[in-house]
């Protein structure tokens, strides 16, 4: 008669690999990403929207902006802003797959499993990130080809930091507003109502020294600010200059993560 073995009995813990819930996180997001054609078209298609549309028409109706005692052609100047629009759609999307997750029941399987919140939240953060930086990649090759922005290595490499930084700051923001909003209509009609006005409340369309007293007051307290001045510096004289605004997103991206983290846990233990 065999011997059995009980050196791993039915039912008992193992150890597993603990890159192993990461990468199937960022799997399964990437595949509900690019399944689902509506958040895909919805995080790809404004990018393209106001650079093709917005930037064409407003360059033609402004051809140069003075920016910080630099003369800079709208098309360079709008650049920042459209990048600022694509993270702000891709942290919406992010922050709805939250409540489809929820609505069709995935999200009670997810939590049945033993996945760390750290692992999941990495995960949806840096899938966020890849999304914003293929809307980069489509916005940079539109504006070397039609609009014909012509910019330096280092700036371009600038940028791509800053939008990294920026982009895993707005999808841990998005994150924190899904995670505390319980009703899928409110969160709606917040997030969709304050996109606009966190745009335009900001510097994108303009300088800060040509906005009314009191949206320069909002725009002090307003997080695509700093965003879009990052950028924008990063466009106009490197990362030398962007980095005070840099900075602010590099804290705000780690609270935004813990807060994200800590209603994540209260979200899942109500399940």
């Amino acid at each position: 008669m065999s011997r059995l073995s009980f050196a791993h009995p039915p039912g008992a813990a193992r150890e597993v690999d603990p890159g192993t819930d990461l990468r199937a996180t960022i799997l399964r997001e990437f595949t509900l990403l690019t399944r689902n054609r509506v958040n895909f078209v919805l995080s790809l298609m404004p990018t393209l929207v106001y650079l093709l549309l917005m930037n064409t028409s407003l360059s033609n109706l402004v051809h140069n902006i003075d920016y910080r005692g630099t003369r800079l052609s709208y098309d360079v100047f709008l650049l920042p802003m459209v990048l600022m629009s694509a993270t702000l759609s891709a942290a919406l999307v992010s922050g709805l797959a939250l409540f489809q997750e929820e609505l069709s029941g995935i999200a009670t399987e997810l939590w049945s499993y033993p996945l760390r919140r750290s692992r999941y939240l990495i995960g949806k953060i840096t899938v966020g990130i890849g999304v914003v930086l293929l809307q980069t990649v489509v916005a940079l090759v539109v504006a070397a080809l039609v609009l014909r922005v012509d910019l330096g290595l280092a700036n371009w490499a600038a940028l791509a930091l800053t939008l990294v930084v920026t982009a895993a700051a707005f999808n841990a923001m998005y994150l924190v507003v899904a995670l505390a909003i319980r009703d899928f209509q409110l969160f709606n009609i917040i997030t969709n109502t304050s996109l606009p006005v966190l745009l335009f409340s900001s510097p994108s369309l303009y300088s800060r020294d040509d906005m009314p007293l009191v949206l320069r007051w909002l725009s002090t307290i307003n997080p695509v600010t700093y965003g879009v001045t990052a950028m924008r510096d990063s466009v106009a004289f490197g990362l030398g200059t962007a980095w005070p605004s840099l900075l602010v997103l590099v804290v705000l991206a780690p609270v935004s993560y813990f807060a994200a983290s800590t209603a994540l846990l209260r979200r899942a233990s109500g399940m």
